[in-house]
């Protein structure tokens, strides 16, 4: 297990490793970014609207 990517945003630390996705094809990456997406994005848009002050 290799880390390929570290991101620190704030508070958080994201670390991207490489074996989960080493053999995965572009399909199940597609899909996987997708499957992500629903999860984070509502989280991450009423994170955003709470600092703005519109939520």
């Amino acid at each position: 297990m290799a880390i390929v990517k570290e991101v620190k945003k704030g508070d958080t630390t994201f670390i991207f490793h490489d074996d989960y996705c080493k053999n995965t094809t572009p399909e199940e990456v597609e899909a996987i970014s997708k499957q992500l997406g629903k999860i984070a994005y509502p989280a991450l848009r009423a994170a955003y609207l709470r600092k703005e002050g519109t939520a």
